[in-house]
């Protein structure tokens, strides 16, 4: 969809104040616990893009809750295995051989979304080391969720997942 798109079938534009609002009337509040997959183009027109939501949010669950997001970076992992799109196998020595290492401070996050891009840099986020299936978190558990994130299970035990089960932490579909 086009921005002009997205304009004209918006009645008018998401703020940072209505955004909270709608957060508020989703159940979202002060001190929860909560990993978000979001979707920009799918909220209408925002004011502000993914800074005006990540801000709505932060207003609403405030430090004393935690935000988590995943941040994703598939081109890490094996490129022999990829599927979303394969490559030939005559390039699979190459991408190992000139893939920058994984750095969880400035590798972009891969397929996950402008907002998820934006919170992975916002101050104050911590992002886990996983190379592929990293999170990035804020707020008062944030780095009890990401630290020590497993290699060998990176969904399973011991990962950010299992964290924020183990804090009763809620799922945020926000626009997907």
């Amino acid at each position: 969809m086009s921005e002009q798109e997205t304009v004209d079938n918006a009645p008018l534009p998401r703020t940072r104040q209505s955004l909270g609002n709608d957060l508020r009337a989703l159940g979202v509040q002060a001190g929860m616990t909560l990993i978000m997959h979001s979707s920009l183009k799918s909220l209408g027109w925002v004011c502000g893009g993914p800074v005006t939501v990540l801000q709505a949010l932060m207003d609403v669950v405030t430090p004393v809750g935690t935000i988590v997001v995943p941040t994703q970076t598939s081109e890490y992992s094996d490129p022999a295995l990829w599927q979303h799109p394969p490559v030939p196998e005559s390039w699979w020595q190459i991408i190992y051989d000139t893939m920058p290492a994984f750095d969880a401070r400035i590798t972009p996050t891969s397929h996950m979304g402008i907002i998820a891009e934006t919170f992975r840099s916002w101050p104050g986020v911590l992002r886990s080391d996983h190379p592929t299936v990293s999170f990035a978190a804020w707020g008062r558990h944030a780095g009890h969720i990401i630290t020590g994130h497993s290699l060998e299970y990176g969904l399973g035990e011991g990962s950010p997942l299992a964290r924020i089960y183990d804090l009763d932490g809620w799922v945020l579909l926000l626009g997907v």
